[in-house]
Order: C-alpha cells, then sequence, then structure tokens
C-alpha cells in the first residue's frame, strides 16, 4: 500500500492558524475600510453610514500638501532606487569571491539594522556636514533605505538569466552596450517594475526616518497622520487610510492583469 507524503499541511493545527492569521492581518483593514464611512466625529464610535468625510479631506489643504510631498519624494525615490541597484547587482553579479560577498553584506547590512539607527545615523551625518534639512535631504534618505529593497528582486532576477543568451549574442558581434539594451534591460523590465513598486510603497509609508530628517515644509503623509492621531482620532484618518489602501490594491490588479494580458498574447504569439 503507497504511504501518503508527510507535509506540514496535514497537521492537525496548521488550517485553524492560518485562518487566524489571515483573519488577524486582513480584519483591521476591512474594519478602517467600513469605519471610513462613519457619520460620528469619532473615529472608533459607529453612528450610521455617511461618505461626508471623503468629501471633507478634499477641502484640507494641510492633508493634499503633505499627500503632494510624499508623493513628490517616492515617486523619484522609486526610479533612482531602482536605476542604483540595478547598477549594484550587475557589477555584483561579476565580482567574485570574497568582494563579492563583501558587496553583499554591504547591501543587505540596512536590512538587518533597527530603522530607528539609520534615521538616527543619516540625521547626524546631515548636521555634520551641513545639509539643511528640505527636499534633497529627505529624498536622500529615502533613496538609501529603499536601495537594499530594491536590489532584492534584481538581483533575483539576475540569477535566473541563461548565460547562454548573453554568449551567443556577443558571438554574433554585439557591443556589451547592445547587449545590456537589447537582451539585459528587456528581460529586467519585471523586476525593475517590482523594485520600483516596492521602493514606492516603502517611501510612501515610512515614518521614522522621515520625521527625523523632514524639515518644516516636508511633512509627509505619515508625519501628517500622527499629527492627527495626537489631536484626536477623526474618521479623516480612516479615509486617509482606506484610501492609501484602495488605490494600491488598483494599481496591484491593472498590474496583474496587463501581466496576464502580455503573457497570453505572448503565448498566442509563439504558436
Amino acid at each position: 500500500m503507497r504511504q501518503r507524503q508527510w507535509s506540514v499541511a496535514h497537521l492537525p493545527l496548521i488550517r485553524p492558524i492560518g485562518v487566524a492569521s489571515l483573519v488577524f492581518l486582513y480584519l483591521p483593514l476591512i474594519t478602517v475600510l467600513v469605519f471610513s464611512f462613519n457619520k460620528s466625529e469619532d473615529a472608533t464610535v459607529w453612528s450610521g453610514f455617511s461618505t461626508k468625510w471623503y468629501s471633507t479631506i478634499l477641502e484640507n489643504t494641510d492633508l493634499i500638501r503633505s499627500a503632494k510631498v510624499s508623493l513628490s519624494i517616492a515617486v523619484p525615490c522609486a526610479i533612482i532606487a531602482a536605476l542604483i541597484a540595478t547598477g549594484l547587482a550587475i557589477g555584483m553579479g561579476k565580482a567574485t569571491g570574497k568582494l563579492q560577498n563583501a558587496l553583499r553584506a554591504l547591501v543587505n547590512a540596512p536590512l538587518v539594522l533597527p530603522e530607528i539607527v539609520t534615521a538616527v545615523g543619516t540625521l547626524a551625518l546631515f548636521s555634520l556636514v551641513g545639509v539643511p534639512l528640505h527636499y534633497s535631504s529627505l529624498l536622500f534618505a529615502h533613496v538609501v533605505m529603499c536601495v537594499p529593497f530594491a536590489f532584492l528582486p534584481i538581483r533575483s532576477r539576475l540569477r535566473d538569466f541563461d548565460q547562454n543568451i548573453f554568449e551567443a549574442a556577443r558571438d554574433l558581434g554585439a557591443s556589451s552596450v547592445r547587449v545590456m539594451m537589447k537582451i539585459t534591460v528587456p528581460l529586467l523590465i519585471p523586476a525593475l517594475l517590482s523594485s520600483g513598486l516596492l521602493s514606492f510603497i516603502i517611501s510612501m509609508d515610512d515614518f521614522l526616518t522621515s520625521l527625523f530628517v523632514s524639515g518644516p515644509e516636508t511633512t509627509t503623509l505619515p508625519i501628517y497622520i500622527f499629527g492627527l492621531l495626537k489631536l484626536g482620532a477623526t474618521p479623516e484618518v480612516n479615509v486617509i487610510a482606506a484610501l492609501l489602501l484602495i488605490i494600491p490594491t488598483l494599481g496591484l490588479l491593472v498590474g496583474i492583469t496587463w501581466t496576464a494580458t502580455r503573457r497570453r498574447s505572448n503565448e498566442a504569439r509563439n504558436k
């Protein structure tokens, strides 16, 4: 008689624990979404359905200003971090031995360091060299913070490359620049999009580093939300959180749909 292969999924408590974990993860998000339609002045007391807070935030000039600051930091941060991470990943792929290990340790070190250490160190560096806390300092801090995260999907993608493709291109007389533009970059596009999106989300969501290195004119959205909570939570906070949840989710669905459509078209073309 053939024995059934053992798996962790066969343990008696795995499924209940998995379901409980999903509920614990998504129930707060659903609660925030529901309470964004709260009629009450209190963010945590339900008194009826209303959409008035969605129109209220459109009239909040401080909120709109902080959202613009966050977007003006997150968008260039995503692009710059993805480009720097691409160069690091390609350069590290050509390094060998101890040099490669040293570079990998330097790039991955910020991932294991507490963010408070990086934030305090960045502030100390700016104070030492006399850099004013303004837009450029905040952008620099966010790029440094996001590069290690952007590096991971690009490096993983480079490891999956078939080196025979590059050798065949060189045998046919293609220069290094042509190989880069015609083969490497097109193959890296999914990883570049992933690293850019990841950097964008991290930058938009960051609070601690922004709190340390932002100036009076560069109040980001997380810092503004923190200020609202100190004054007393209103459904405005729930609305902001709901929008930050809905907009990326819609973007993710659009990206998944576009990727699936492109894959089907490529498969149909290859048949």
